[in-house]
């Protein structure tokens, strides 16, 4: 009984997502109206989606009577509709690759690399090796990668990637795997040894850091 309960508010909840994306901004008596549900029970529902930080009050709508809130979805709310930028990312690589070869790719994925080590090093420069991982695995969690980093007894760090976000990229190329391990080491400015990877086949990305 509570798994249903809990499944209905999900899809009440996505509903009113789906709404607020369609419409832009509806007040709670709107809500309830298109779900045909209380307006009591529509404003817990977007209680709670502010909470998760998906649906925040964009403004009121004066009419006759009490002004109602307007709300409206958050930046954070679009991860919540389907998207398509891994199988443009993928179109986009085959179609460099059958204009200039793997020649081509190599060097569209070298300029990414450039670009990102150019952003990036200034959160690293100056730093002692122990807050450049702790910064690097900080970075990589904002870019989605689920990382953590251990210092080691013999003073080396592990980072460890529970997710990789570009992984569809890197099955279909490899070397995008070795370019991300570059990358690495032009930040830290030291060898990085890669232990294992997702895209080929291990539960995460392991890479041990020297002292």
């Amino acid at each position: 009984m509570i798994s249903i309960e809990r499944k209905e508010q999900g899809t009440t909840r996505q509903s009113i997502l789906q709404l607020l994306r369609r419409h832009g901004q509806m007040t709670a008596l709107e809500l309830s109206e298109a779900l045909c549900i209380g307006a009591v029970g529509v404003r817990q529902h977007l209680a709670m989606l502010e909470r998760d930080g998906l649906v925040d009050i964009a403004g009121l709508r004066r009419s006759v009577g009490r002004p109602s809130n307007l709300y409206a979805l958050t930046p954070e709310a679009e991860d919540h509709f389907p998207k398509r930028y891994d199988s443009i990312a993928l179109d986009l690589i085959d179609y460099v690759a059958e204009s200039g070869g793997e020649v081509a790719v190599g060097a569209l994925f070298d300029r990414r690399r450039a670009a990102m080590a150019h952003e990036l090093q200034p959160r690293l420069a100056g730093k002692a090796r122990a807050e450049q991982v702790s910064a690097l695995a900080a970075i990589l969690v904002e870019q989605g990668y689920m990382c953590e980093c251990e210092q080691l007894a013999d003073g080396s760090f592990v980072l460890t990637e529970y997710n990789c976000p570009i992984d569809c990229v890197a099955r279909r190329h490899p070397q995008l795997c070795s370019q991300e391990l570059q990358l690495y080491e032009d930040l830290i400015g030291a060898p990085i040894q890669c232990e294992s990877t997702i895209a080929q086949g291990s539960h995460c990305c392991r890479y041990r850091i020297s002292a």
